[in-house]
């Protein structure tokens, strides 16, 4: 092993024992970031796979639909917890070796769902499962920070996110191609993060070779704590990303997830108009995601609220009666593009933090499906005592609500401000 006075000159002078992130071969951090992008696909993929399947689920198995409602709330709660206690895990042992174990448990989990017909298998899975995607989120998005300069930040993120919208379409293309009969083999594609946990462990710069971007040295040996996330000093910027995160999932439950009903039995629209709207607010937020991430990196992390603006105005207009079915599809194009400007949140979340803290500031994003556990039933009886037109709109103003409570939060690009209380001038 070479000395550790003559490794590289780090940020910290020739003394440093490590090199800085910035110094480490830009082809192998490209290669990291490209393999732990094909385990977000996968991440994504096991998300969406069970919304595909719970028809299968019930025609096939035997599960009931309520049966199949709870092994969803077993994921939402099991993802919220995984991210709470990821960050933590990440803090201590590494990227590395973190997303080597959460993508080998993801597999193991997947593999689980994929052979049994029990019941109690799949809730407590599906729990365990969904608590891995929830570290996998942070760790992805902190290796991001890590290894990369806040201008490109966004849009690294921002491609993490496309990942959703391309496992969806995954998903729907691999189950029309196989047909009803081998839908189990939806569920053993979730499998493929085992073996890919083998390529992450030679992919990923070990953390002890290098020093993260953000990093200082007198503080890249300290460990960071949720007890720090939570003292006076970080509170509010803690509990700010985790009021906005909640806000954002509340506000996406009150709207989308009843537009297919609001489509089909008040505006009495075609099969056609209906998936074609549908896929127009997934076009939107695909698109969307990539131009808000550039200009996050362009303009900073604050700009991008003017997404909950665009979606709250596309909502008004989504739901006006006299709305034509070509309104109604540029509307929710609209929204989607609006919906889709929280794609820089995963590097945003993290920068507001010191480089001991950021994964903890990167798990936020899952840790504020904590005050959407009940959404689906809110949003159920507001339909149910309002009306839905009325419960839908309600969306609009909770998204303006957001968009205040993100003005509040800090702008974290560099050239802009400033690096935060505790963090370097970054280096191109």
């Amino acid at each position: 092993m070479v000395a550790a006075s003559t490794v590289g000159i780090g940020r910290g002078g020739p003394l440093s024992p490590m090199r800085h992130a910035s110094e480490l071969p830009m082809t192998g951090r490209i290669v990291a970031y490209g393999v732990t992008l094909a385990g977000y696909f996968l991440y994504c993929y096991n998300f969406v796979v069970l919304d595909y399947v719970r028809p299968y689920l019930v025609s096939d198995v035997g599960f009931s639909v309520q049966q199949t409602a709870f092994i969803n709330s077993a994921g939402n709660i099991g993802v919220t917890i995984g991210a709470v206690l990821w960050a933590a895990v990440i803090a201590r042992i590494g990227r590395r070796a973190a997303a080597v174990s959460i993508a080998a448990a993801i597999g193991l989990m997947a593999a689980c769902q994929a052979g049994s017909n029990d019941f109690a298998a799949w809730i407590g899975s599906r729990g365990v499962l969904a608590a891995a995607l929830g570290g996998y989120y942070v760790v992805a998005t902190s290796l991001v920070v890590a290894l990369f300069p806040p201008h490109v930040r966004g849009k690294l993120i921002a491609l993490n996110s496309a990942m959703y919208a391309l496992s969806n379409i995954a998903v729907g293309t691999l189950g029309a191609t196989i047909g009803d009969a081998h839908w189990r083999v939806l569920l053993w594609v979730a499998v493929i993060p085992l073996p890919l946990a083998a390529v992450l462990w030679l992919a990923i710069p070990s953390d002890h070779r290098y020093q993260a971007y953000d990093a200082d040295d007198a503080n890249s040996t300290v460990k960071g704590s949720w007890r720090e996330m939570l003292s006076p000093r970080w509170r509010w910027r803690t509990l700010g990303c985790v009021a906005l995160s909640g806000i954002d999932f509340n506000a996406y439950q009150l709207f989308f997830s009843f537009v297919t009903l609001y489509t089909k039995t008040v505006r009495h629209v075609s099969a056609e108009t209906m998936g074609t709207t549908v896929a127009l607010i997934s076009t939107g937020s695909l698109i969307g995601g990539i131009g808000w991430a550039l200009a996050s990196d362009r303009w900073g992390r604050r700009l991008p609220l003017v997404g909950y603006a665009l979606a709250a105005a596309a909502i008004l207009v989504f739901l006006r009666p006299d709305a034509s079915p070509l309104l109604l599809s540029t509307a929710g194009f609209a929204f989607g593009v609006g919906l889709s400007c929280t794609a820089c949140w995963g590097a945003w979340f993290a920068e507001m933090f010191p480089v001991r803290l950021q994964p903890y500031g990167a798990s936020l994003f899952h840790a504020g499906h904590v005050l959407a556990l009940g959404s689906p039933l809110v949003a159920a009886f507001a339909a149910e005592g309002l009306g839905l037109s009325v419960a839908m709109s309600l969306a609009a103003f909770v998204y303006l609500v957001g968009a205040a409570v993100w003005f509040a939060l800090p702008e974290t690009l560099p050239r802009l401000v400033g690096a935060i209380s505790e963090h370097p001038a970054p280096r191109a």
